[in-house]
C-alpha cells in the first residue's frame, strides 16, 4: 500500500509531502502562487 503524508511547513512557507517509499517533495507556496495554470487564474 502506498501511503502519502503532507503537512504545511511554517518555517519554509511550503507544503512537505512524504511517501512510504522514502520520497520527499517540498512545494514552495510563494512560487506556486506565481504560476498561472488557466486564463484569468
Amino acid at each position: 500500500m502506498n501511503m502519502i503524508y503532507a503537512t504545511y511547513n511554517i518555517h519554509h512557507n511550503s507544503i512537505d509531502v512524504y511517501t512510504h517509499a522514502g520520497y520527499f517533495l517540498r512545494i514552495d507556496c510563494n512560487r506556486a502562487e506565481e504560476l498561472k495554470t488557466t486564463p484569468c487564474s
